[in-house]
């Protein structure tokens, strides 16, 4: 008797034992099954028919149908969900846009509310300028914290407390009778929930988007120069009709409106159902034992893939490659945060005030265009390590010609360069902890990554009014900014050579268990 062609096909029926067995394939078992094309079983015969001797393939086939099928390439049917880069996944982008646009355009605006707090509390602008450089510490700080509540909770709760908590600290601070208040609500609890919403929606672009994450990242992220374009000038006028306390008010409604961004994202679907035909001759009694054996055995097999996916994400964090890629983003988040601290007060100084508002605009234009740039360059294939090296090397170059400007001309082309190596510099580090972890361990890695440039978004600008104070000049100072992503670059570099030795070292060794598993 021939053999019968049983690959999978969507629409295919039949039985496995006696049973008619229905594959969702929406769950991803590339750890039990490697990505092969379904064999071809042959038909039972008269003396295998009643007390046939259990196979390795339909032992597979149970774990198959008590796994709920599979997704993506480890799928026999090839199968993938439908929202993965593509269906919902644009609706997810247009919400992860809209949130980088509102969240970005009121952090950049702050300078519309540093001179009205100065004149409201009568504080020194030394002190006043604490409360930016605290909300950035601890937005950035608070990383592996939001790690911690993705893994808990999941990527809606996480969005939906982050829009909350952002919102109740725009509040607080409109009500605040001190700037004691002002630190702890805009400082900290703002601080704390852009920190979620940031986590949350990077995690999220990476659930739904695949093939095309690098722009997809690019993309969203080009919300937030739009909304420094946009949005920025609009604070200006709220500030001017409503006084800053009003302006407040309604920045905190602006973060409310994330809740509503949040209530878009969902789990990606499984694909349609396929109906699989297996012939096997085993009794109905003894399939059913076999589906409940798998399923016990999937339940191992996941409690074991938890156990390692954490012992792979600690490896990562104490690795060469990943201390050296921290440092570097460390070195570089100083000085960019440093430069758009005292941006105001070393144009005035060199005479170069007038062209302030101009050069700001500058740096949120170059911005939106490094946010689609990025992810264009990422998605040719450019290595993100190397690709960040070089974006760090061009802002020591554009802190350069900034400091050596002496018309508003080149202050503002400065500028310009500076937004968009600040852009790229922006998607490609958010990209960097999917480039040496996946799964859960993104948010992980993301959230140590973060919080070690938030130590850097702490110490650059009051030491560098150190320097200022003790010098009674920006030159030294400038020469701290140009030097410190400089030194980053060449760390990168670094950190390049080290993540491919280990990524070379490693691959020997997943080979041979993936040749020993295709020989069992």
């Amino acid at each position: 008797m021939a053999p019968q062609n049983t690959s999978l096909e969507a629409g295919d029926e039949g039985v496995v034992g006696g049973v008619l067995a229905e594959v969702s394939l929406g769950s991803d078992i590339t750890s039990t099954t490697p990505p092969f094309p379904a064999p071809l079983l042959p038909t039972p015969t008269l003396t295998n028919m009643r007390h046939p001797t259990p196979s390795k393939e339909d032992f597979n086939t149970a774990l198959i149908v008590a796994n709920g099928g599979g997704r993506g390439p480890a799928c026999r049917c090839g199968a993938r969900s439908p929202d993965v880069d593509g269906g919902w996944a644009w609706v997810v982008l247009g919400a992860a846009f809209l949130q980088f646009f509102i969240t970005s355009a009121l952090y950049y605006s702050f300078s519309v509310f540093f001179v009205e707090l100065v004149a409201a509390f009568q504080q020194s602008r030394s002190l006043t300028g604490w409360v930016y450089a605290t909300n950035s510490a601890v937005f950035m700080c608070s990383g592996p914290l939001g790690g911690w509540f993705l893994s808990r909770c999941g990527t809606r709760a996480t969005l939906n407390v982050g829009a909350v908590l952002a919102a109740v600290g725009y509040l607080g601070s409109a009500l605040s009778p001190s700037l004691i208040y002002i630190f702890f609500f805009y400082g900290v609890v703002n601080g704390v929930g852009t920190s979620f919403t940031f986590s949350g929606w990077v995690v999220g672009l990476a659930r739904f988007w695949e093939r095309r994450h690098a722009l997809a990242m690019g993309v969203a992220m080009a919300g937030s120069g739009c909304g420094v374009l946009l949005l920025g000038p609009q604070i200006q006028v709220i500030v001017v009709h409503f006084g800053w306390r009003g302006a407040m008010i309604l920045c905190a409604g602006l973060y409310l409106q994330l809740c509503v961004l949040a209530t878009l994202y969902s789990v990606p679907r499984a694909p349609s159902p396929c109906r699989v035909l297996f012939h096997c001759g085993e009794e109905k009694s003894e399939s059913q034992e076999e589906v409940k054996r798998a399923g016990e055995t999937k339940t191992r097999i996941s409690t074991d893939a938890e156990l390692k996916a954490q012992h792979n994400t600690k490896k990562v964090l104490w690795s060469s490659g990943f201390c050296l890629l921290a440092a570097s983003c460390f070195l570089t988040v100083m000085a960019i945060t440093t430069v758009f601290a005292v941006l105001r007060d070393w144009a005035e100084l060199e005479g170069l005030g007038a062209a302030f508002s101009s050069a700001l605009a500058g740096s949120g234009g170059g911005d939106l265009l490094g946010r689609v740039l990025a992810g264009l360059l990422v998605g040719q294939g450019c290595s993100p390590l190397l690709l960040l090296g070089v974006v760090q090397l061009l802002l020591a170059v554009t802190i350069g010609f900034a400091a050596a400007a002496s018309i508003s001309t080149q202050l503002i082309a400065a500028m310009v360069g500076f937004g968009v190596a600040c852009g790229l510099h922006s998607v490609i580090s958010a990209l960097m902890p999917s480039h040496f972890t996946s799964g859960e361990g993104v948010g992980h890695v993301l959230g140590c990554l973060l919080f070690v440039t938030g130590i850097g978004a702490l110490v650059g600008p009051p030491v560098t009014g150190a320097i200022v104070d003790l010098c009674h000049s920006y030159g030294s100072a400038m020469v701290l900014c140009i030097t410190a992503p400089a030194l980053a670059s060449i760390l990168n570099l670094a950190a390049y050579f080290c993540h491919r030795r280990q990524h070379t070292q490693t691959r020997p060794g997943v080979t041979k268990q993936i040749v020993a598993r295709s020989n069992v």
